[in-house]
């Protein structure tokens, strides 16, 4: 080839049907065919390498684990206390030099969109809880007692109050198993979704619409099998909003307001579990009624399908849309993946300790909470069932004073506790203290005749203790971790123990109720499991969290 002719090679052309060269694009040389190998090796070496970051894993970060321990069994308002962790978050911007406004997903909120983010978690969580406390705790009940009725009337009797109480314990185990397996799923799932919407707004999305249609269809079934199927199927689509709003949770705030943020969904969580117990009360004035008419339990649990719809709604239009999770980098899943995250720590026998006795802690609560419209309903005298309450009276009277008297003995707890934490050097103190508060006012119902200033006492009480206990039982178990570089793992695996201890409690209650026929007798059980809880909170001694060498 001659020299004009590897010059004319090399000459820019102009497209196609053009007979101008565009300056800067047409007439820019081909380095593929101009530079040497040399050339091309020594701009590969000058070439600054770009490693995009890889998110981590919802498993790994503190926050998340902590905001999914007060949502599956703690109590909402441990957030508003304001207790100081024992184990900062290495990863906090706190500790090294980068913008404490810039949040976890590498998004800068403006003020007004802090101020968003505060707003719609915190809505998010008081309005997802409402149809969810609803369902929990009044609703559900009701319902399992109608299907549990052989002989076609509402089943509003105490023979059938056993029965249904046998039934509700197995429907409420495999609920919690199913969710157990879910969260791991969901978890690991929501990390790998890549889409333009992000990586958990779609989640939310979904698990809303199946939430809803699944406990809508539910409410027209004929059949106690066929509503445990549309249960079921709705835990599965709660998980998908639970688990992705927490992540959301932990990489959407900042640091600079992660505290006023996590304040604030407490609050928003624990209100909202109290507003739904007293709607669904209020929208049941009818139990006789078997039809589809005002006030019975088939159209309150339809109100609750479309809250689940509304609270989805409300919560992502105030919330700031998530950044697109289109261009991150793409991570196999590997199948060690989805229960890894419960791997306990090792070389860490004290974490086994505090593990029983967080257990213990949410048996003794969880029991008493699935049952107590049957003992409202069934198991409480003539007199209690005659009081009232806030305009409503039986049944739904007890269980709203006992939503009620704890909301207010929770916050009472979140107010003081800042101020108890820094009047005492070790938290074993308040810890042992809130958990014999707590067993003493299990042993209330069962010593005072009336019944009604009983139970509301012990809700009082017993919200005020539980705070405490579960806030300082926290702060005792990050102190006696290992390494304080895998904090969001052990607290994942700490997680466990509300899921074990709330079968625990649910079973062990269930079995004490039908033995003695007494629902009165499931408060004995809280009282005796708090009291063992404080026995192995004694030893858990605050030696602090050390950072291990590789």
């Amino acid at each position: 080839m001659t020299e004009d002719n590897q010059n004319n090679e090399f000459k820019p052309q102009p497209l196609p049907g053009q007979v101008f060269i565009r300056p800067g694009i047409d007439d820019r040389p081909d380095y593929e065919k101009t530079l040497t190998p040399e050339a091309k090796a020594a701009m590969h070496r000058l070439t600054v390498k770009q490693h995009p970051r890889v998110p981590e894993a919802s498993n790994e970060r503190p926050e998340t684990q902590v905001a999914r321990i007060a949502a599956e069994g703690g109590a909402p308002l441990t957030a508003a206390a304001h207790l100081d962790a024992a184990v900062p978050n290495l990863e906090s911007s706190f500790l090294d030099l980068r913008d404490p406004m810039t949040a976890p997903d590498g998004t800068k909120p403006t003020k007004s969109q802090a101020n968003r983010l505060t707003a719609g978690f915190a809505l998010g969580s008081m309005l997802f809880n409402v149809p969810l406390a609803a369902l929990n705790t009044v609703l559900m009940p009701q319902f399992v007692c109608r299907l549990t009725a052989v002989d076609g009337t509402s089943g509003l009797t105490p023979a059938n109050g056993l029965n249904s109480s046998c039934n509700l314990a197995l429907l409420t185990i495999a609920g919690f198993v199913l969710t157990f397996v879910m969260n791991a799923v969901i978890a690991v799932a929501s990390d790998h979704s890549y889409c333009r919407f992000g990586r958990r707004t779609p989640w939310i999305i979904g698990g809303s619409v199946l939430t809803a249609a699944a406990v809508a269809i539910m409410a027209t079934a004929e059949i106690l099998p066929l509503a445990v199927f549309f249960w079921l199927l709705a835990q599965i689509g709660y998980a998908m909003v639970a688990i992705p709003f927490a992540a959301a949770f932990g990489e959407r705030i900042p640091d600079k307001f992660r505290d006023r943020a996590d304040s604030w969904r407490g609050k928003g969580q624990a209100f909202g579990e109290m507003v739904g117990v007293i709607a669904a009360v209020a929208a049941t004035w009818n139990l006789d009624g078997l039809d589809w008419s005002v006030g019975t339990t088939r159209t309150a649990i339809v109100d609750c399908a479309w809250g689940f719809l509304v609270a989805a709604i409300v919560t992502l239009l105030i919330l700031p849309f998530e950044s697109s999770s289109s261009y991150l980098p793409r991570r196999s899943v590997k199948r060690s993946d989805y229960f890894s995250q419960y791997r306990p720590p090792k070389d860490a026998p004290k974490f086994y300790v505090a593990f029983v006795a967080r257990m213990l802690g949410v048996a003794a609560t969880v029991g008493i909470t699935v049952f107590q419209w049957y003992m409202a309903q069934f198991g409480l005298d003539k007199a209690s069932v005659d009081s009232r309450f806030l305009g409503f009276h039986g049944a739904g009277a007890v269980v709203v004073a006992m939503a009620v008297c704890t909301f207010v003995g929770a916050l009472a707890a979140a107010l003081l506790l800042g101020r108890i934490a820094r009047a005492v050097d070790d938290l074993r103190m308040p810890a042992v203290a809130s958990c014999v508060l707590f067993a003493v006012a299990a042993v209330l119902p069962l010593l005072i005749d009336d019944h009604m200033l009983a139970i509301a006492l012990y809700a009082l009480l017993a919200g005020f203790a539980y705070v405490v206990f579960d806030s300082t039982s926290q702060s005792l178990e990050l102190a006696i971790l290992p390494d304080v570089r895998s904090v969001g793992r052990s607290l994942a695996a700490y997680s466990l123990a509300n899921t074990i201890g709330a079968l625990l409690g649910v079973a062990v209650c269930a079995v004490v109720i039908i033995a003695t026929g007494v629902y009165l007798s499931m408060f004995a059980v809280a009282a005796i499991a708090m009291l063992l809880a404080a026995v192995l909170t004694l030893p858990l001694k605050n030696d602090g969290a050390s950072i291990e060498n590789d």
